[in-house]
C-alpha cells in the first residue's frame, strides 16, 4: 500500500517579487511636474495675495514630493530649477495670453505720477477708458507700459483681458511671448526633465 504524498504550498515572499515597476512613477514626474508648476506660475498673475500663497504652497510641496522621488543630489538640483521654472513660466503664459485674447480698446491718460525707487525712479499713469456707456480708470506702471513723457490728454491703447484675471496693460508693452523667455522657460524645462530622469534611473531598485 503506497504512502500518499503531501507538497506543502510554495510562499512567496515579497523579496522575490522584484523591483517594483517604478516607470508610472517616473512618467508621472516627467508629464506632470510640468504641467503643474506652470500652472502655478499661472496663478501668481491673478494679482492676488491668496492665490499667491496658494502657488507658493503648492509649488514646494510639489518639488518636495518630486525631489524626495528623485534622490537627494538630482533632487535637489530638480527643487532650484523648478523654482525658476515657476518664476519664468507665469510672465511667459502672461505675455503670450494677454496678446492672443486681450481685447484693445481707446483709452486716455489723465495723470501720470512719479515715485522714487532704489536706483531710479518709477512712474505710474492713471488710464480712463470709456465704451460701451460705462467709464473704468485703470492705474498702469511702468512694466504695463506707462512712460515719463505720457501726458496727461495723451491718447493710448489698452489692452485688458476679457476674463480679468491678467492685468492690463498698454499696447507698447504688449509683445506676446518673446523668443528669449520662450528659450529660457524651454531651457529650464529641459534641464528639469534631465534631472529628473537621471535621479530616477540611479535610485536602488527597492525604492520607487
Amino acid at each position: 500500500m503506497s504512502a500518499t504524498t503531501r507538497t506543502s504550498p510554495t510562499v512567496t515572499s515579497t523579496s522575490d517579487l522584484g523591483p517594483p515597476r517604478r516607470w508610472p512613477v517616473t512618467l508621472g514626474l516627467v508629464v506632470l511636474l510640468p504641467v503643474n508648476l506652470a500652472a502655478c506660475g499661472w496663478l501668481n498673475q491673478a494679482g492676488s495675495g491668496l492665490l499667491l500663497a496658494v502657488s507658493v504652497v503648492l509649488t514646494l510641496l510639489l518639488l518636495a514630493v518630486a525631489g524626495a522621488l528623485c534622490g537627494a543630489g538630482p533632487g535637489t538640483c530638480l527643487a532650484v530649477l523648478g523654482f525658476a521654472f515657476v518664476l519664468f513660466a507665469g510672465p511667459a503664459l502672461d505675455d503670450y495670453v494677454l496678446d492672443r485674447r486681450g481685447t484693445r480698446h481707446e483709452a486716455v491718460v489723465t495723470a501720470n505720477t512719479s515715485y522714487h525707487r532704489k536706483h531710479d525712479t518709477g512712474h505710474t499713469c492713471t488710464v480712463v477708458r470709456s465704451d460701451g456707456g460705462r467709464i473704468r480708470t485703470y492705474g498702469i506702471d511702468d512694466s504695463q507700459g506707462c512712460r515719463e513723457n505720457f501726458a496727461p490728454g495723451r491718447r493710448v491703447t489698452l489692452v485688458v483681458d476679457p476674463e480679468d484675471w491678467l492685468a492690463a496693460r498698454l499696447s507698447n508693452e504688449t509683445h506676446g511671448l518673446s523668443s528669449g523667455m520662450a528659450w529660457t522657460c524651454g531651457g529650464l524645462l529641459a534641464a528639469m526633465e534631465a534631472f529628473i530622469l537621471y535621479g530616477r534611473l540611479r535610485r536602488k531598485a527597492r525604492y520607487f
